[in-house]
């Protein structure tokens, strides 16, 4: 296998951000977590006053109970019932509406659960059709031409919002009857990438929560346990998995014998330094309604994190074929492999015991962990123009999210519970991911001017590579950005 030296790595990851710099531009009861099996039987550890990588004592299953918020977030809809009336979704991945053969059977159920509760609910029968994001946007194009009806909501990419309100197929949200688009059963950062000024385009919440847009450090718990540290788990627990202690294991690799590398990517070679970014507490960008969209970072407070996002992704010690690091995990040379959950049935019958983790943050005192969600396979919802009946799209609306409301999440993390994970403290690993997903406007309009990637992505994926300083891309960029935010959205 050739590994490639990180100093021709850093230069790919250069380019490639040069490349991409110039072409911009949950019920009632919830399913929760659950144990994969007894570890009582195992041998009690000697005593090295360190965690051991097994479980030291079982985990109670935790029973999420959202009983509370449904009563509560119930509110938002109107007294109105429709008779029965069709809902017809239109999705570019409608299983995640309506769910079929392909959709593991925990995930299953609670779709269609919630389909059914809501069509219970509000006294309607919902479907869902599929198209690709091209031919949906022809569709909706010749509905809107032709005043006709095309769908009552839709379901698409978040790359697609601007591509698809530049085409006029997407109705302000904040113009369907009694919308409540601050609700909490929405995801505030992914209702912030879909508002563009007076105008909410799109937004996100449990009830389109992709995981395979997430990413996680999956860690070789071989190697990690001949370090002879404390277990990450542990450190998550306590909010102290952060950059630092990702950077201490790595560095304690050199202790041992033979060829052992730091860590891989691969999925998520390119767009590291962003995930990153997110997880050390940052955002690029905000966007407030009735307000211009924002650069919300600085170079003074983000001078500290950038040396440590430089000192992960450009690790001497790192797996430099990132075309091949999803294999080279599976080999058992590699500690920490930094990917998609999508990876999960990839490696789910390796040879190598592997756990998860969240992606670190900058510090203790930061509050979550957060897990940026790529924008090419994050879903939000959205509206067309021609819609027959505003009320009831409203309110179909909020009810998925209302009745997704954490209930997915403990769905999805059930599923992979049952088929890929391989201890109980993977399981609230996964949890945690799965909650604290984040968006941002910069990749929902990167194409509509380049001064968007260049003041934000871009800028940062440039710093971490020691390309320039970020103040100076700030300096450059900017005042191009907040330009073409007065051209792109109007403030009333």
């Amino acid at each position: 296998m050739v590994i490639i030296p990180m100093k021709d790595l850093k230069k790919a990851f250069t380019c490639t951000a040069i490349v991409l710099l110039c072409c911009a531009m949950i019920s009632l009861s919830g399913c929760g977590v659950f144990l994969l099996g007894d570890p009582s039987g195992d041998k009690a550890p000697e005593d090295t006053g360190v965690q051991t990588m097994e479980p030291v004592s079982d985990f109670e299953a935790v029973e999420n109970d959202y009983s509370r918020e449904l009563t509560r977030f119930k509110v938002d809809l109107s007294t109105q019932t429709y008779g029965g009336a069709s809902v017809k979704i239109a999705s570019t991945k409608s299983n995640t509406i309506v769910p079929d053969e392909t959709v593991g059977a925990t995930l299953s159920k609670e779709l269609t659960r919630r389909n059914t509760y809501v069509e219970e609910l509000l006294k309607v029968s919902i479907s869902a059709v599929q198209a690709d994001p091209e031919t949906m946007l022809e569709e909706m194009q010749a509905a809107v031409r032709a005043g006709a009806y095309y769908a009552d909501l839709i379901e698409f990419p978040q790359s697609y919002i601007s591509v698809y309100k530049n085409a006029g197929v997407l109705m302000n949200l904040m113009s369907l009857p009694g919308f409540n688009v601050d609700a909490e059963y929405f995801n505030a950062t992914g209702t912030s990438a879909g508002t563009g000024g007076d105008i909410v385009y799109a937004l996100t919440g449990y009830a389109s929560l992709n995981s395979d847009a997430l990413s996680a450090v999956f860690f070789n718990k071989g190697l990690m346990e001949s370090l002879q540290m404390e277990s990450p788990y542990a450190l998550v627990d306590r909010g102290e998995w952060t950059m630092d202690a990702y950077l201490q294991y790595t560095a304690a690799l050199s202790a041992l014998e033979g060829e052992y590398y730091s860590y891989a990517a691969q999925n998520t070679a390119t767009y590291l330094p962003d995930l990153l970014f997110f997880s050390g507490g940052q955002r690029l960008t905000t966007s407030l309604r009735g307000s211009y969209p924002y650069i919300s970072f600085n170079a003074t407070d983000t001078a500290d994190l950038f040396t440590k996002m430089s000192a992960i992704v450009y690790d001497e010690k790192a797996y430099g074929n990132a075309v091949a690091g999803i294999g080279a995990f599976g080999e058992g040379n590699v500690l920490f492999l930094i990917d998609r959950l999508n990876t999960m049935p990839t490696i789910a019958n390796s040879s190598v015991e592997w756990g998860v983790l969240p992606l670190p943050k900058y510090s203790a005192s930061q509050e979550n962990y957060v897990s940026l969600a790529h924008y090419e396979d994050a879903m939000f919802f959205g509206a067309v123009p021609t819609i027959s009946d505003v009320q009831k799209a409203s309110d179909v609306l909020m009810a998925l999210h209302i009745i997704s409301y954490g209930m997915n999440a403990d769905a999805m993390v059930q599923n992979a519970s049952y088929l890929y994970l391989r201890d109980n403290d993977s399981i609230r690993m996964l949890d945690i991911i799965l909650k604290n997903a984040a968006y941002d406007f910069a990749y929902t309009f990167a194409n509509s001017n380049k001064a968007i990637p260049s003041a934000t992505f871009s800028a940062v994926r440039n710093t971490t590579g020691g390309v320039s300083s970020l103040q100076r891309y700030l300096d450059m960029w900017s005042g191009y950005f907040d330009t073409a935010m007065y051209q792109l959205f109007s403030v009333n």
